[in-house]
């Protein structure tokens, strides 16, 4: 190794800067390059013979038993156009319509041919947004590429493995897939498995599971949940928040409920509306046990005001009011947007739909209105937002749209389609109409923007929407 190094110093720095010692090379390659009187000649023959000598002159490997095949995998493969189509999608750079044909790959029952997988694998490492349906569709080739390669480890999910060694030793992803195998399969033992490795987990594997616990949420689960409440991460904590709001007669839901009512009082003014005035709690130690824990400073008495509506059970307010009038009522003490902030915070968490319209009627442009329509019934997110487009300007309509929960229901996805079809050219329209056209449901794919020919000076990006709605709906046909 020290003659091959020394040969390939000589060749980059120069003969003239330093000489050949062919002393040291085997005698196969000194015999060949001593033919040769010029210094950079003989260098460059004897690079070019020891080359062929390394690659030649090793003996076999024995004894080396080859590698297992993969399990049989009896699905059909993708239609020949669908192949052309994958090819298509990752040679554009288009991840999001990866992603989509994944799915629907995976939901048809069809497999990938196997040297597809690794470019495949290769784009789930940096959008994890993949890896699920990418796993699924990759199936047993996937998992003994996984297996193999530790950069494409999270396609070993796809396994269907619920022994105990996958939980024990399995990597993240693949013990993240057998808690959600085994909570639909045996819910007594993944909770049971969950509750025996919870505090010797990880905050971010403790967020992980607690979300899959809530995918999965019983009765039996609330205990659980509230201790969650007082965990030492932020992140647990805030899911705890979240999940306990499922449970309308928590125990923690009445702590709150007991403390609130120390903070508010209704004034009644004569032919005027009502002023809905709060006091800040005083500091309690025994909140962080539910999950709340404010920093001491200037404003920590709103700020934990703030938290405990946010996880107080919106029935506390049915004795104030319907949620239609509450949103409208004044407020003394904290400035409004805080208090209609804190209960759009227990809407979402608690998933309420009268409390979610009345917040957005309340205040269409507000920072929440996207997240609450997501509260609200497929049909009523429709009519929600069809009376949105027509009342906000264009700048708060776009930022609404660009934050609105996924997936859209059908209905949604037509109106936004409509809403395109009827704007005239502006860069935040443009910005909206493409995300619209990459997230309306398969049943939208057939809207007129995407059949009805453009005229020839019709702007860039409506041409956009068009193509990748139809390439959409071609895309679905294929896997049909």
């Amino acid at each position: 190794m020290t003659a091959w190094n020394d040969l390939v110093s000589t060749v980059l720095l120069g003969t003239r800067r330093r000489t050949l010692d062919p002393a040291g090379l085997p005698p196969g390659v000194t015999e060949i390059a001593g033919h040769r009187t010029e210094p950079a000649d003989q260098a460059l023959v004897a690079a070019a013979a020891y080359t062929g000598y390394r690659r030649a002159g090793q003996r076999p490997l024995t004894g080396i038993e080859p590698e297992p095949a993969a399990a049989e995998d009896t699905r059909p493969f993708i239609p020949n156009v669908a192949r052309a189509r994958l090819g298509h999608l990752l040679s554009a750079n288009r991840p999001e319509l990866v992603e989509e044909w994944l799915a629907t790959v995976a939901h048809k029952g069809f497999r990938v041919p196997a040297e597809r997988l690794p470019a495949l694998a290769d784009a789930a490492r940096t959008r994890v947004s993949l890896r699920a349906p990418l796993a699924t569709v990759a199936g047993p080739v996937g998992a003994w590429l996984g297996e193999r390669n530790p950069d494409w480890a999270f396609l070993v999910a796809a396994d269907d493995d619920t022994s105990d060694d996958a939980w024990q030793f399995g990597t993240a992803a693949r013990r993240q897939a057998w808690l959600e195998r085994v909570l639909a399969a045996d819910p007594a033992r993944a909770r049971e498995t969950l509750a025996a490795a919870w505090g010797n987990e990880p905050a971010d594997v403790r967020a992980t599971f607690l979300t899959l616990l809530g995918e999965h949420l019983t009765e039996e689960d609330e205990p659980f949940v509230e201790a969650a409440l007082g965990d030492r991460a932020a992140g647990v904590r805030e899911i705890a928040l979240r999940l306990i709001g499922r449970y309308p007669d928590s125990a923690s839901g009445e702590r709150m409920i007991e403390r609130l009512r120390a903070c508010v009082t209704v004034r009644s003014r004569a032919l005027r509306a009502d002023v809905l005035e709060f006091t800040p709690p005083e500091p309690d130690e025994s909140l962080i046990r539910d999950g709340i824990r404010v920093p001491a400073g200037p404003g920590q008495g709103t700020a934990r005001l703030r938290a405990i509506i946010a996880a107080t059970p919106l029935r506390f307010w049915a004795e104030y009011g319907t949620p239609g009038e509450l949103a409208g009522m004044l407020v003394e003490g904290p400035p409004l947007n805080v208090v209609r902030e804190s209960w759009a915070t227990a809407a979402l968490r608690q998933r309420d739909e009268q409390w979610a319209q009345a917040l957005v009627e309340a205040e269409p442009g507000g920072r929440s209105t996207a997240a609450l329509i997501g509260v609200l019934s497929p049909e009523q997110q429709a009519a929600t937002v069809a009376k949105l487009t027509r009342g906000l300007p264009v700048e708060a309509l776009t930022r609404l749209i660009l934050d609105l929960p996924q997936p859209w229901p059908a209905a949604l996805g037509t109106v936004l389609l409509d809403w395109v079809a009827g704007q005239r050219d502006h860069r935040l329209v443009a910005h909206a109409a493409a995300l619209i056209a990459k997230a309306v449901p398969v049943a939208c794919l057939g809207h007129p923007l995407a059949e009805i020919p453009l005229p020839g000076e019709a702007a860039p990006w409506r041409r956009a929407v068009a193509e990748t709605l139809s390439f959409r709906r071609e895309m679905h046909k294929e896997l049909a």
